[in-house]
């Protein structure tokens, strides 16, 4: 009988131990055997699969001590074993035994971070497409249970976090994931920094987070803990965050952060009611709270007898200027809304001749769109890559040289568009309905003419003032 049978049936009565001690010594006298390599590694697998399931069955897959010290001594073996990589054997099948459990196994994120990009298959790069949506692609998934590994243990770690930052940026760079699904590779990215005291990269992070999805609040709470070294900015950022947890469960590290700031500042009353909104939150949830709440409600400041009626609006005043504080260059700029996109997602702000920002309908009040021809104050960190807008609010008409209403009569001309007082264009689309020597009356803005190779006055929003005599 061969070895690789005898590794096989001894597999097969479920003595792990001793297939491998059949079959790890012959693998040491002749390393780069295949055949060896491919009845080992199913032997950890079958291992690794025994003692892993009966725990990701369970409501609580934290390892015990016991079963962590198992897992980790099979995974371990993976990369005593050589395999060259890419390799079949190393698939989805081996990641998905360690799908919510593998950032509890140190040598398996160990052999991830080892073996580098050579462990990933060009399908790897690929996200999961599902009738729900888009699933993370392994590479994204793979790069985010390292992370999680290294900051359960900061300090201890044998993960670098120099090559921890790597896979994470690899996969940032290369998986084929949409921006929202690589979200969370900032964040990791952000409380590494942090852990290891870079606290400008950290900054860095959570901002990229901001200009994406500028409603996390988690990213908010995040940016300020990187300002504790001010708390009037560390206030307005976490304050902000709480006007964007739209779940009281998503607040919590917020109110915890803001009332350790308040308290700091001085400010007990607000920090009472705070806590007193935390408690609430705990409470509501037949949770018990945590030690580090339950040292702030003990404090001699403390007071759970008062109202919080007015915290909401209080934290949404703190929250004043806290976009400002998170971007590189904030500057307003003041236009008309000239369009709105084709999806309905957002509209085109135009404000002179050289400047039109593109804003995402997130970032109107309530999400509401204004119709073209009303007068918008942005502001935009011009100190991005991306110049994103982050806020927008409607404000009265002023004047611009590249903006201005106007009122006049209109020729349609036979291919559809139409001019009024002969010098301001009116595209085709706006002129259906209307007839010559009607009196119109809208919007225009300064609009380069490549035909004619200069600027001119060209609608936006126009509307009947008069019908024709």
């Amino acid at each position: 009988m061969s070895i690789i049978s005898e590794i096989r049936d001894i597999k097969a009565t479920g003595d792990f131990e001793a297939a491998w001690q059949k079959g790890f010594p012959a693998l040491q006298q002749d390393p780069g055997n295949t055949y060896l390599q491919t009845s080992l590694f199913w032997v950890i697998y079958s291992a690794l699969k025994q003692l892993i399931e009966p725990i990701t069955a369970r409501e609580n897959i934290a390892p015990t001590t016991l079963e962590k010290k198992q897992i980790d001594f099979w995974a371990s073996r993976i990369s005593t074993l050589q395999i060259t990589l890419p390799n079949e054997l190393i698939d989805f099948r081996l990641w998905n035994l360690f799908r919510g459990i593998g950032k509890f196994c140190e040598p398996i994120c160990l052999f991830i971070l080892r073996s580098g990009r050579s462990i990933f298959s060009s399908n790897d790069y690929e996200p999961f497409k599902t009738e729900k949506g888009e699933s993370p692609s392994l590479v994204t998934r793979l790069a985010h249970m390292v992370a999680a590994n290294y900051l359960q243990q900061v300090g201890t770690s044998q993960l670098d976090p120099a090559r921890v930052i790597a896979l994470l940026k690899h996969a940032q760079e290369c998986a084929k994931d949409s921006p929202q699904g690589k979200v969370w590779l900032d964040y990791d990215m952000a409380r590494i920094f942090k852990a290891a005291g870079r606290i400008d990269k950290a900054r860095e992070a959570y901002s990229s987070v901001l200009k994406r999805k500028g409603g996390e609040s988690w990213a908010w709470f995040g940016l300020a803990s990187t300002y504790l070294d001010d708390p009037k900015k560390a206030i307005a950022l976490t304050a902000f965050g709480l006007t964007c947890a739209h779940d009281p469960k998503f607040s919590i590290p917020g109110l915890v952060q803001m009332a350790e700031l308040l308290a700091e500042t001085g400010d007990h009353e607000y920090a009472s009611k705070v806590l007193i909104k935390l408690c609430d939150i705990y409470n509501q949830n037949g949770w018990q709270l945590k030690d580090k709440v339950v040292g702030l409600t003990s404090s001699a400041w403390f007071d759970g007898s008062l109202n919080t009626k007015d915290l909401d609006a209080y934290i949404a005043g703190l929250a004043v200027g806290a976009n400002e504080v998170a971007m590189a260059d904030p500057t307003y700029f003041s236009g008309v809304v000239q369009s709105v996109h084709e999806s309905g997602k957002g509209a085109f702000v135009y404000v002179d001749r050289s400047q039109t920002f593109s804003v995402r309908k997130g970032v109107f009040p309530n999400r509401r769109i204004p119709s073209p021809g009303t007068y918008i104050r942005i502001l935009c960190d011009m100190g991005s890559d991306s110049k994103d807008v982050s806020s927008a609010e409607s404000i009265a008409p002023f004047d611009s040289p590249d903006i201005n209403s106007f009122r006049g009569e209109i020729r349609v001309t036979d291919r559809g568009f139409g001019f009024v007082n002969n010098d301001l264009f009116v595209p085709p689309g706006m002129c259906e309905g209307i007839t010559t020597g009607t009196i119109v009356a809208g919007i225009a803005v300064m609009s380069y003419d490549k035909a004619k190779e200069k600027y001119g006055w060209k609608a936006i929003t126009i509307r009947q003032d008069q019908a024709p005599s």
